[in-house]
């Protein structure tokens, strides 16, 4: 039975979804104003976040439900917090590469486009590598892959912390 008043499942993993979103957006303007191509240490930066955060919010679950959370619950509320931390980094990276450096998106072609030469790729191989990716490196290109990877590594990572978080009633009838 869970305590009287207690916050759902939904507000948690809400509020420590709001609290991921601008973390992440922190960290991306960090690398941006340090000059730093996005690379692995920026995306293993945001996974251990979300991490800490997830525990944290199926902790604070817990605490205020007996102690008790299924797995299915603390996937659930895992995948909600990612999908929330990921719609709201989602929003504050559009509005900085849309309004604020209008010169983001290109600035990183050009860095692509460097890597590219620098692979030995022929002109007409970068060239037609660089078209694909001119179409998506749009300000709304980047949001949708964004919010598609942020919502699929953030399922991956609700169903590995949701094993170690779960705390099953043990009387439960199965």
């Amino acid at each position: 039975m869970e305590q009287p008043g207690a916050p759902s499942i939904t507000k948690i993993a809400t509020k420590y979804g709001l609290i991921q979103g601008v973390l992440a957006f922190i960290v991306f303007i960090a690398g941006t104003l340090a000059a730093v191509q996005r690379n692995w240490v920026a995306s293993t930066v945001d996974t251990a976040l979300l991490v800490v955060l997830m525990v944290l919010a199926h902790r604070e679950y817990k605490s205020t439900h007996e102690g008790k959370m299924t797995y299915p619950q603390g996937l659930g509320s895992g995948t909600l917090l990612a999908t929330v931390a990921a719609v709201i980094s989602c929003i504050l990276v559009y509005i900085y590469v849309k309004f604020i450096n209008t010169g983001y998106l290109a600035a990183l072609l050009k860095v692509q486009q460097a890597a590219l030469e620098q692979r030995g790729m022929t002109a007409a191989q970068a060239q037609q590598a660089m078209a694909i990716t001119s179409a998506i490196m749009t300000p709304v290109g980047l949001v949708v892959t964004s919010l598609i990877t942020g919502v699929i590594v953030g399922f991956i990572v609700a169903l590995i912390v949701s094993i170690f978080t779960q705390k099953a009633n043990p009387r439960a009838v199965v």
